[in-house]
């Protein structure tokens, strides 16, 4: 049975406990780095993704720019575009053959633009790319496009569009344009532009491109939201998508107070009520501003999967290394446990403990060793003990009959007396013949039990002898079983009892009775010696019963118990043949009288002690 005061279970509940914290401390430790670890390279990662779409998406815009600034610095494009003729017809279709010439040699083959557009607010108007077409327009329809006065009013600087249809065309192509104005002549007001489209879809394939290699490495859900200059969502470009609409707005607040160029910063999304992390690179050529969005949960989810792997191999881990410290711990304390036991089991009987001596420790085969040394050291002693007090309680034994001897020789004389005044000579030869029997038997040296016919028989004529004594005042009545003629007893035991009855019970006038009966089985037999007399005392029968019942027999007592002739002489002498199988019972008989009870366990030869 496992005891929680044990040295077992301390040593278990010690090393289990700090196996358990340093297993949890390393596993939060782990999980933390790990976590900060890959929040880090995570945002180093998407740092370096929104830098690379920038330069991506710079690169795009500097190739436009460059051919909207190699025409415009075309003197012999200016010309054909600038020139006037009185044959209209003839001019345009010269015009047509040699800008679009030219333009072919300025931007090469094969075009990297969708559409470049030149026009002049009079309504002169060159298509090259898609379409090739020199025409004039209606001025009006030049002026109502709503993005060409921003672009004059630059003044030749370069503006980039906002996603929108295209304004030369029906077919309403989503495009992004890079535009500067210029005039005729250097230094004049300008009053026309160049205006190099690119289709949307080719911004967003650049886009979509990068960003799928890099969740493709790192199995990662990332958003991009690009914005320009002025916080308009230019990527991703849907805007019948309201809500997409709010929650760019949200991301572009909380990039705006930050004048770094690039940045990562954690932010709490007001609508999912999850903390995202978020990396931005703001493009001085461009104004644009790259975006991009991570969940901080899908982020540190391959980090909790891990973690529930890490928590399941660790729960079996720390199974396994409980186990192996509960046999450990058991293996510590077995042989402490085996000389416990031993020790427990200690007594005068079990004086040589079987222990074993396969002990792998130094200090228990000492201590397994000690225990062994004192246990041979304890028997050597008390049987020293045991040999000087056997001596003493044969001595106090002799001491005790040398005792009672007198008493029987006294009652004898005075009946002798007696029956002599009334020359009684029959009676008188019968007495002496008892009485020298009775001497004969109590003057037996040496202490060894006799047999229950032997004591019934020397109080047969003890009991003649109160007869004569008593004649028709006193009757007995003696019923032994045969079986139980054998039975050894101590000697002196039932005749002193049934003297005590006339010394103590008959004070009343007769007629008197004493009847001894006994009774056998095969485990025990007892004797009843039961009176008419006055019967004894409660005060007395608890006081005998207490010190029967509440004190063992101890060598050397010199207790009243012990010191009394009498009942606690009867009660010693039977107790040390007996043991604890001993019979000892004093009351009072039913109806009147006193009654006592003695007996044991059948005890064979080679049992007696």
């Amino acid at each position: 049975m496992f005891k929680f005061k044990s040295i077992q279970a301390k040593l278990f509940i010690s090393y289990s406990s700090l196996i358990v914290i340093i297993l949890t401390g390393l596993g939060i430790s782990f999980y933390v780095f790990t976590a900060n670890t890959l929040k880090k390279q995570a945002a180093e990662s998407h740092q370096q993704l929104s830098l690379n779409l920038s330069d991506t998406l710079d690169s795009q815009f500097k190739y436009m720019d460059s051919i909207a600034e190699r025409v415009i610095s075309a003197e012999p494009v200016k010309q054909l575009f600038f020139s006037k003729s009185a044959d209209r017809d003839i001019t345009v279709l010269h015009n047509k053959w040699d800008i679009t010439s030219m333009l072919f040699s300025i931007t090469g083959i094969p075009l990297q633009f969708f559409q470049m557009n030149l026009f002049a607010q009079d309504g002169h108007f060159v298509k090259f790319g898609k379409e090739y077409d020199v025409q004039d327009l209606d001025p009006a329809i030049i002026q109502s496009k709503t993005w060409i006065d921003p672009v004059l009013q630059l003044d030749g600087r370069r503006s980039i569009s906002i996603p929108r249809p295209n304004d030369w065309d029906a077919s309403g192509t989503l495009i992004i344009s890079l535009s500067r104005a210029f005039s005729e002549v250097f230094g004049a007001k300008v009053d026309s532009i160049v205006e190099i489209q690119q289709e949307y879809k080719e911004f967003a394939n650049l886009i979509e491109r990068a960003v799928n290699q890099d969740r493709s490495q790192s199995s990662l859900n990332t958003n991009v939201y690009i914005y320009n200059s002025d916080g308009f969502l230019v990527y991703p470009y849907q805007p019948e998508d309201e809500k997409l609409i709010e929650l760019s707005a949200f991301y572009w607040d909380s990039i705006q107070p930050r004048s770094e160029a690039q940045q990562t910063f954690s932010v709490k999304n007001r609508y999912n009520h999850e903390t995202d992390s978020v990396s931005f690179t703001k493009s001085e050529f461009s104004g644009w501003t790259v975006t991009l969005v991570q969940s901080e949960a899908s982020l540190l989810q391959p980090v909790v999967n891990f973690r529930s792997k890490m928590l399941f191999l660790g729960v079996m881990i720390l199974l396994i290394t409980m186990i192996v410290t509960f046999f450990v711990s058991k293996g510590l304390t077995l042989p402490i446990k085996r000389i416990r036991k031993s020790i427990k089991a200690l007594s005068l009987e079990t004086l040589e403990p079987k222990l074993s001596q396969n002990v792998s420790l130094n200090e228990l085969e000492e201590l397994n060793q000690s225990f062994l040394d004192m246990c041979n050291r304890l028997k050597i002693s008390l049987e020293e003990v045991v040999s000087a007090k056997s001596h003493e309680i044969q001595a106090r034994l002799f001491a005790l009959q040398a005792q009672m001897n007198p008493h029987f020789l006294y009652n004898t004389l005075a009946i002798i007396s007696i029956k002599a005044e009334n020359q009684n000579q029959d009676d008188i030869v019968e007495m002496c013949h008892n009485l020298s029997e009775m001497l004969r038997y109590i003057a037996v040296e040496g202490s060894k039990p006799v047999t229950i016919e032997r004591e019934i028989d020397y109080t047969l004529k003890y009991l003649e002898l109160m007869k004569i004594r008593y004649m028709n005042h006193f009757d007995y009545d003696i019923d032994i079983p045969a079986e139980m003629n054998e039975i050894p007893v101590p000697r002196l035991l039932i005749q002193p009892i049934v003297e005590n009855c006339f010394k103590h019970g008959f004070t009343q006038k007769p007629p008197w009775s004493i009847s001894v009966k006994g009774e056998y089985s095969e485990q025990s037999w007892k004797v009843t010696i039961r009176d008419n007399g006055v019967g004894f005392d409660p005060h007395t029968i608890n006081r005998i019963m207490s010190k029967v019942n509440g004190q063992s027999v101890k060598y050397g007592d010199d207790s009243e118990l012990l010191n009394n002739i009498g009942l606690s002489n009867i009660y010693y002498r039977l107790k040390l043949l007996y043991d604890h199988h001993v019979v000892f019972e004093v009351s009072n008989a039913p109806g009147n009288g006193a009654m006592i009870i003695i007996g044991g366990k059948r005890l064979d030869e080679g049992m007696m002690k």
